[in-house]
């Protein structure tokens, strides 16, 4: 089965609520591997840049002060189906649909911060983590041999 890369962030409120062990302890427990982390602060045009698709909504200027109010750790995470592992064990982004034992519905506080993102499917996982990681975006197999 062919490994698939995928984003997942810890968004401002997970790190200031310290958070991002428990949210790598159990994305690790689903399988998937770390192959990149970094934490960074992410300036306005950055944010910009990594929620393009959602300039011109109403939510648009909150998202950009929230997602640049503090650290965020990113985390390059592969195996077979990573998309879809990280995704499900994130959870719904609408409080009403998240599942018990999601890490949103365990940790999220509001609809608007909800601790963590991941990427929606492998062409947005290949564009976010082009963004964070830049030239130090490898592989799993790179990084073992």
């Amino acid at each position: 089965m062919t490994t698939e890369r995928t984003l997942l962030m810890v968004k401002p409120d997970g790190v200031r609520r310290n958070l991002v062990g428990l949210i790598i302890a159990r994305i690790e427990q689903k399988g998937v591997v770390i192959s990149n982390m970094r934490m960074f602060c992410m300036d306005d045009a950055f944010a910009r840049t990594f929620y393009a698709e959602h300039d011109g909504r109403d939510f648009f200027p909150a998202l950009l002060s929230y997602m640049t109010s503090g650290p965020v750790v990113a985390l390059q995470v592969e195996s077979p189906n990573a998309v879809a592992i990280v995704r499900t064990s994130i959870g719904a982004t609408r409080p009403e649909d998240r599942l018990p034992g999601t890490i949103r519905a365990d940790f999220s506080t509001q609809l608007t911060e909800n601790v963590v993102h991941a990427s929606a499917s492998p062409t947005d996982a290949e564009r976010e983590l082009a963004l964070v990681f830049g030239d130090s975006c490898t592989t799993l197999g790179s990084i073992h041999t």
